[in-house]
């Protein structure tokens, strides 16, 4: 009788799960591949267009910013608040509704190209987006703000 039942298990051979409930990520791809695969998306995506003077410019938000130094929305405003960078010269349009939890409606943050671009390469310069040999970034300086903001002034001028 044991020679007629080789494997107990042959019978469910066609099954691809247990139970009755279809697996979830078995295609292959799982959120954590999804997320990496959005983190590496270029920073200058989606920008945002803005009329200054009659013209129309590209902006970018401090979400574009965030990414393009590899730190956190939450970092670069403590930066802002501390004075270690610089604040951007432009602002979004004013909202026009209140707005919910004693937020305010001064509009969004907003950079163009050129100073993403030169705040990423002072970054680079004082070694604040390079992880030291610990693994650890390391925050900006003072004399990064400082460039920083002599960056804007030449832009801005």
């Amino acid at each position: 009788m044991a020679a007629d039942v080789d494997d107990p298990l042959a019978g469910f051979s066609d099954l691809d799960y247990p139970g009755r409930k279809k697996p979830v990520n078995r295609n292959g791809t799982s959120k954590a591949k999804e997320q990496e695969a959005s983190d590496t998306n270029e920073w200058d995506a989606k920008p945002a267009y803005y009329l200054v003077e009659g013209e129309k410019r590209e902006f970018f938000t401090i979400s574009h910013l965030a990414k393009a130094l590899g730190y956190s929305v939450q970092s670069i405003r403590a930066w802002e608040a501390q004075g270690l960078l610089a604040r951007t010269p432009y602002r979004s349009p004013r909202t026009k509704a209140p707005v919910a939890g004693g937020r305010s409606n001064k509009g969004k943050r907003l950079w163009t190209r050129e100073q993403v671009e030169g705040i990423v390469r002072i970054a680079k310069e004082h070694r604040v987006i390079f992880p030291d040999r610990h693994g650890e970034k390391h925050p900006p300086t003072p004399a990064f703000a400082r460039e920083v903001g002599l960056l804007f002034a030449g832009l801005t001028q």
